[in-house]
């Protein structure tokens, strides 16, 4: 049954570079009323009209700080349940979040295609928001060198 985890941890997280196929993976597994919490949906349905990642700087600074609140929500209000699975995005956490995830039991999915594969996808993205995401995949590149 796609979404639910036969080891019986319900809190998945999915890492990855932008353009990894974070979203694709969570949208293939995802089953009726699992949990979702995307920054980039946030931000999407915060900023009215948004389209695929072109959103504000303000709109992004606003989606973190709600999509961490609907993170720390979800660790604490998940333990014990049994009946759905929450899938949380989150690109590259650092080590103490990594921690805080597997202290509730998370598990991890790391979706990294790898840097060409990634650029190729950027193409696909809205021409305003390319610069922006194109730093984030050399940034997060530059970390693992």
């Amino acid at each position: 049954m796609a979404g639910h985890d036969p080891d019986g941890i319900m809190i998945v997280v999915v890492t990855g570079p932008p353009c990894g196929g974070k979203s694709t993976y969570v949208r293939n597994n995802v089953r009726l009323n699992d949990i979702v919490i995307d920054m980039d949906t946030i931000a999407m349905t915060l900023e009215w009209g948004s389209e695929s990642h072109a959103y504000s700087p303000l709109t992004r600074h606003i989606a973190r700080a709600a999509r961490n609140a609907a993170v720390g929500e979800c660790l604490k209000m998940m333990q014990g349940e049994r009946r759905r699975t929450a899938y949380i995005i989150h690109t590259d956490p650092p080590p103490e979040i990594r921690r805080t995830y597997r202290a509730f039991g998370a598990r991890f999915v790391d979706c990294d295609p790898g840097r060409d594969v990634c650029l190729k996808r950027l193409q696909e993205r809205p021409e305003e928001n390319r610069v922006l995401v194109r730093q984030l995949l050399d940034d997060y590149y530059a970390r693992r060198i």
